[in-house]
């Protein structure tokens, strides 16, 4: 039996998609399950020599590390590139501390010193020294939540909550996207070039917003944010040395003071400037009394604070954070889709997904485990929990959870729905198993050119669909399918291999579509076919060849080369097609032929395959009663007959691919064969007889 194939229709969908496989990959380090966060740390730093990325997930919880790594001011130091920060749900996941003494550079929760290529997402990092005690955000009070000194940083649904200097940035790129930062004070500060994508600010007191401190091309950029508070009439920002900021699209719910920006701290500003800022309605905010003149320390500058479409045209990620290295950070926080999570039995299944790291299985919002195989173990859940399922991608990230599946106490019976070559089954609902009392169907798909004739298994009916009202039992079943024409093969019904695509801009093909191959080893097409009988078959195969130059194919049946290198000799276009003639043994019934590239160069276009005449069988009736025996000490087959002239000797696997031949021989060495049973074909004088050889 064949299992089925996916359909190419599938296959032609994930060729022409951007998305790209990636190497299956559990979590590094659980914290709280594997230890505590300094172990984490500790097994990080052991790692970084690999050169692989450290995954490090958060369950749900608050994690005090500022008593547990933190120096005498609770300031944590993380200094270890390419590892990703993955939290559970961003305000349940909780990293604290709680400085004591206030400074910009000695209070951070957490200080990335000089670590590269970092991923956050699902997380608060919450400083705990004022954040709260309205009385004390009148004072001086800065309390770092984040600190970075690195490149390449992607922060992902991550919120930031403390007072003044919250957010200290000292990198060179990094991307937020719908994120959160609180703070009182200057608690975006710093320098690099910071795009917001998204993301929500909550003022807490009426102060400056921004203090940037830029040496770099573009320094702060607020894209489609929002600004919300307990306050209106703060200002956007401050000049802390050469400051460069812009805020585009963004929507301030709470207004600032209408002159937009506040007095240089020690120098003048660069760029201070808005495009399209909204109000609470949606209105554009009238910008007419926005400040154009700075001073300080006697050098005045004249800004425009108004971007023209033009200029809010060029603050994109690519420009912005694109870098040499092409650095696509949106690309890298996409996320993947809910899992299609299923219970059976005491397993969880979803579909597989080659673009999932991992996966992470929760019982009733409860880490229970992570997992690179689409299924888990849940026999510790109790009856009545509930089980959902969240794909990570490249970085680690989470996507969205399943629909939950409930622990029922039911039995769940095994569901085996499979076709030969020429056609599939659709089941619904989907699934290994199903829970006893499902309803479940069971539908016949003819591939094109082809038509369904029969069930077997546990249905032997005609009927397209098969219905069971309440499922009692396991259930094996097996759809037949036959081909319209037994003769004629569309390339474009069979299954494509390695990046092969459907193409139809060249003209001149037969059918709905011809098969370009990819210029790989083993990129092609694998076509069904039908044999009334075991023979030895010419087959025609319609290509074109624009090249100047041959390109070869190798030709498998059923999976097994037969022709190892053929060549396809140019057809002078694209446009113009031609036959190959090959002869291959075809077995008797369905099967499949396989044309696939054999080097790292192109192959032809491929459009369709004809069996030239209707099939001799290699088995004729027995003839003159020739007799034949195997000696299993010599390993030596002998044939009973007077004399060698014209004898032709041809021994067959029971597939129908020819294994040895012989010529004027009656005794024949088959040594170089497996044991097994072969089929032995002799012919002398124009006559034939045919049988079977066991060689043990």
């Amino acid at each position: 039996m064949f299992r089925l194939f996916a359909c190419c229709a599938f296959i032609f969908s994930l060729a022409a998609s951007n998305s790209f496989a990636v190497t299956k990959k559990k979590f590094d380090f659980v914290v709280g399950v594997d230890g505590n966060f300094k172990a984490a740390v500790t097994a990080a730093t052991n790692a970084a020599s690999s050169g692989n990325r450290f995954y490090l997930f958060f369950p749900d919880g608050e994690y005090n590390i500022g008593t547990l790594t933190g120096d005498e001011n609770q300031k944590t130091t993380f200094s270890t590139s390419n590892v990703s920060f993955i939290g559970q749900s961003t305000d349940k996941t909780i990293i604290f501390n709680k400085s004591i003494n206030e400074g910009i550079g000695i209070t951070a929760t957490l200080y990335f010193y000089k670590a590269d290529n970092l991923y956050l997402q699902d997380l608060t990092i919450y400083n705990k020294a004022n954040y709260g005690h309205t009385a004390s955000y009148q004072e001086t009070g800065r309390h770092v939540a984040v600190q970075e000194q690195g490149n390449k940083y992607i922060y992902k649904n991550v919120k930031l909550l403390s007072t003044q200097d919250t957010y200290y940035t000292k990198g060179i790129r990094t991307y937020w996207e719908t994120g959160e930062i609180h703070g009182t004070t200057d608690y975006i500060c710093g320098s690099g070039d910071v795009f917001f994508e998204q993301s929500r600010f909550f003022n807490l007191k009426k102060s400056a917003m921004t203090a940037p401190s830029t040496t770099s091309a573009w320094g702060y950029v607020f894209n489609s944010c929002t600004i919300d508070g307990n306050v209106s009439g703060y200002t956007l920002g401050r000049s802390w040395n050469t400051a460069k900021a812009v805020f585009i699209n963004t929507t301030m719910n709470q207004l600032p003071d209408e002159k937009g920006w506040g007095d240089p701290m020690n120098s003048v500003p660069q760029v201070f400037a808005e495009y399209k800022s909204k109000n609470a309605s949606g209105g554009l905010i009238n910008l007419s009394k926005r400040r154009t003149d700075y001073t300080k320390d006697g050098n005045t500058v004249k800004l425009n604070p108004v971007l023209s479409d033009a200029e809010a045209s060029q603050y994109t990620v690519e420009n912005v954070l694109g870098g040499n290295d092409q650095w696509r950070p949106k690309d890298l926080a996409k996320q993947q889709g809910a899992p299609n999570a299923r219970l059976e039995g005491n397993l969880v299944r979803w579909d597989a997904n080659e673009n999932a790291l991992c996966w992470v299985v929760f019982k009733n919002e409860k880490y229970m485990g992570n997992t690179i195989v689409n299924s888990f173990d849940v026999s510790s859940a109790a009856t009545g929990d509930l089980i959902t399922v969240r794909a990570a991608n490249a970085m680690g990230g989470l996507g969205a959870a399943s629909v939950a599946a409930v622990k029922d106490p039911r039995p769940y019976y095994a569901i085996d729905a499979t076709a030969f070559l020429g056609g599939s089954v659709v089941q619904t609902p989907p699934g290994n198993s199903l829970i006893e009392g499902s309803s479940v169907s069971f539908v016949a798909s003819p591939t094109k050119g082809w038509h369904f004739t029969k069930w077997s298994g546990d249905y032997s009916g005609t009927e397209l669909t098969w219905k069971i009202n309440s499922l009692t039992a396991p259930v094996s079943l097996q759809a037949a399918f036959m081909p319209t024409d037994k003769m004629v093969y569309q390339a474009e019904t069979g299954v494509l291999i390695k990046d092969a695509i459907l193409e139809t801009k060249n003209t001149g093909f037969t059918g709905d579509a011809y098969i370009n191959v990819h210029p790989q080893i083993g990129s092609g097409v694998e076509i069904p076919i039908h044999a009334d009988s075991t023979h030895e078959a010419k087959v025609l195969i319609s290509y074109a060849n624009g090249s100047d130059v041959n390109r070869q194919l190798g030709i498998l049946v059923n999976g097994k080369t037969q022709l190892a290198s053929v060549d396809f000799e140019p057809t002078g276009a694209w446009t113009s097609w031609q036959t190959k003639p090959v002869t291959l043994v075809l077995p008797k019934g369905i099967s499949s032929i396989s044309l696939l590239t054999i080097n790292a160069n192109d192959g032809p276009n491929i459009d369709k395959i004809t069996l030239e005449e209707k099939p001799t069988s290699i088995m004729p009736k027995m003839l003159r009663g020739l007799k034949h025996f195997y000696d299993a000490r010599s390993k030596t087959l002998h044939i009973d007959t007077p004399n060698t002239a014209s004898l032709m000797v041809e021994i067959y696997s029971t597939n129908g691919k020819k294994s040895l031949s012989f010529t004027n021989q009656k005794e024949m060495v088959l040594s170089p064969l497996a044991k097994g049973v072969y089929i032995l074909k002799v012919t002398q004088d124009k006559e034939s007889y045919s049988g079977f050889v066991t060689l043990f």
